[in-house]
């Protein structure tokens, strides 16, 4: 069976939890001798580039980060088409919403479907992706099969759009990380005491309400720092919002490497996912496999996710987050128990398991 996926979350994003999903996803087919195509000629792509499982050329930022972005992306676009007009494929499986595809692909084509954060709140989050929700129902009607991430993002595909649930497959996600092997003599220079953010920060994602809860614990804990793992620079509203709270000397940002949030997970005091909103939440499963203790938002998807391995909070009230960090701070203990129940609770998910699973569905529309 060929297998043939599409640029779009590729050429300009270098990490990524869709990105990380389907570069995972196409390798681990191969494993199982499944031939998967990405049709793709420049990207950025940290997964790609690292890898050299797929040729791709990088390219510099030489029109501006947008504009050179859109640039490659039209001639990604190109290249796929014409993958998609020599035919020489069984499934197709785009990558993203953009619709080019729609009058070029001869074979069926499965859509996954990660999260409902933009169809769901509107214009709150209305700038996550440029795809509105009539295009998205287009796409959704002529898939063959749709995958959604999730039970809750199932949920919330049958509400928001007009579906039948036996259309879709819910196929959770998995992590690499758990067999990552870090070598022993790479270590990461980390504060003594620390908690862990990692990802993008911006509007759902709640950073700012989550740093305004946590300044009164970092006074009762002034030994306790906030690393930030990846997610770029802080904006000058988060620098600012850093100062306003008293933390300018407590929290810092890192970039990273697959090895170096390993070493972040497996160090810190807990990993914190205060986010409102997730279709699936790919940074629980790697804090379980790198054990490191959990504590989460009572929110969308994540009790689905983590079950009883994790320390929840209300994402929305400044009161419970800062206790429940008070009690992952203090409690020795829990933090013990939670790093063996989220072992235990990662072993539900596995890259060879989701590729299986997504395996059956292209097979159901062949």
């Amino acid at each position: 069976m060929k297998i043939l996926f599409d640029h779009q979350a590729f050429t300009g994003v270098r990490y990524g939890g869709v990105s990380r999903y389907f570069y995972d996803l196409m390798i681990t087919l191969r494993q199982k001798d499944i031939q998967t195509q990405l049709s793709i000629l420049f990207s950025n792509n940290a997964y790609l580039l690292e890898s050299g499982a797929f040729r791709v050329q990088s390219f510099s930022y030489f029109l501006g980060f947008m504009p050179t972005n859109m640039l490659f992306s039209q001639v990604n676009r190109l290249w796929s088409i014409a993958k998609l007009k020599q035919d020489d494929y069984d499934v197709f499986h785009p990558t993203f919403f953009h619709p080019y595809f729609l009058n070029h692909a001869k074979k069926p084509y499965v859509l996954t479907y990660h999260d409902a954060i933009k169809d769901k709140f509107g214009a709150r989050f209305g700038h996550i992706d440029n795809a509105s929700k009539e295009l998205k129902q287009q796409l959704l009607d002529r898939a063959a099969r749709v995958i959604a991430v999730s039970e809750n993002t199932k949920k919330d595909l049958v509400e928001l759009f007009r579906i039948k649930p036996e259309k879709i497959t819910v196929v959770h996600h998995a992590t690499a990380f758990q067999g990552l092997q870090v070598p022993d003599a790479f270590q990461v220079q980390v504060p003594d005491a620390y908690l862990l953010y990692v990802g993008a920060r911006n509007d759902y994602k709640n950073f700012i309400p989550f740093l305004k809860a946590l300044a009164p614990t970092f006074q009762k804990y002034p030994h306790v720092q906030l690393i930030c793992g990846g997610g770029g620079p802080f904006s000058p509203e988060e620098t600012q919002a850093i100062q306003q709270v008293g933390l300018t000397d407590r929290v810092s940002q890192r970039n990273i490497d697959d090895f170096v949030l390993y070493r972040f997970y497996q160090k810190a005091l807990a990993f914190v996912y205060p986010s409102l909103y997730e279709g699936f939440g790919i940074p629980i499963l790697e804090a379980f496999a790198a054990g490191c203790p959990v504590v989460l938002s009572r929110a969308s998807c994540f009790p689905e996710v983590a079950q009883d391995a994790a320390l929840y909070f209300d994402p929305e009230s400044e009161e419970d987050i800062r206790q429940q960090l008070e009690t992952i701070i203090g409690d020795d203990s829990l933090r013990r128990s939670l790093i063996q129940k989220g072992r235990e609770r990662g072993r539900d998910f596995s890259l060879e398991k989701m590729a299986s699973q997504t395996l059956q569905v292209y097979q159901q529309v062949v």
